[in-house]
């Protein structure tokens, strides 16, 4: 079996390349040690414990372009298809654009020239990139909130991931995130470590000319705050044990800086 067949994102029909299944066997191999084992997760303290501080509603004022613009998402599980195309008629009818409700239904949602379950592009953007009350940002996650429906089932799991990844390995399922070692082999890859605030707290102090409030530095919180609802929702039971291990370790290593 190839090496990238062993190794796969979790959530997405789109494959690691050779390249990255490599890094990401050599990455585990050197960091086994600090791994917590739960159920079939293998929990990566280390980059568990990586700083980002998600300001989403200003990422806009500070950078030309957000993680939103620009592409799309990875294409979703064949099981995310039919969920999604069941709300789009929900999703749709909040536009306030009639062309843009009129595009929607008569080509559909889906990149037929792509992975099955790829987004299309719409105006560059995902096509679910949509102005809401003022501001730019996802149309599915604001169509849940205001109908009071859960985002999880509908909207594509790699957005609701970052910063974490979830990787299918040879040993289990590894719960990590972006960091410089496991950029090589991240969904996610360089750019938010290169060009985003969010990921570089070292970057955000060297921005002096920014508003304070604007990513402040006080903001910066380990990976694993970010998400606690997925994580509790991935790690069942295991989830407890987890997190007091996760806030124990990042209470020592702020104690010892």
């Amino acid at each position: 079996m190839k090496l990238q067949q062993r190794y796969r994102y979790v959530g997405t029909p789109e494959p690691m390349t050779q390249k990255e299944a490599y890094h990401c066997e050599k990455y585990m191999k050197k960091h086994r040690d600090d791994f917590i084992r739960a159920g079939e997760y293998l929990v990566d303290v280390s980059a568990m414990l990586a700083l980002f501080h998600l300001d989403c509603w200003n990422c806009r004022s500070v950078h030309r372009e957000t993680c939103c613009e620009g592409g799309q998402p990875y294409a979703v599980e064949q099981p995310q298809i039919p969920i999604l195309e069941e709300a789009l008629p929900s999703i749709s009818a909040r536009l306030k654009d009639e062309r843009e409700r009129a595009n929607w239904q008569e080509y559909g949602i889906w990149d037929r020239g792509q992975v099955p379950g790829t987004i299309r592009m719409r105006h560059g953007n995902c096509l679910f990139y949509q102005e809401n009350n003022g501001n730019y940002g996802c149309a599915i996650h604001a169509y849940a909130e205001d109908a009071g429906q859960q985002v999880t089932p509908l909207k594509p799991f790699s957005c609701q991931l970052y910063p974490i990844d979830l990787i299918e390995t040879e040993e289990g399922i590894l719960l990590t995130a972006v960091t410089t070692e496991t950029s090589s082999f991240s969904r996610w890859g360089t750019d938010y470590l290169e060009h985003f605030y969010c990921a570089s707290p070292d970057r955000r102090k060297q921005a002096a000319h920014m508003d304070e409030d604007l990513f402040s530095l006080d903001g910066y919180r380990p990976a694993y705050e970010w998400n606690f609802p997925l994580l509790r929702f991935l790690l069942k039971e295991n989830a407890p044990r987890v997190e007091a291990l996760l806030a124990e370790r990042h209470q020592s290593v702020g104690a010892g800086m």
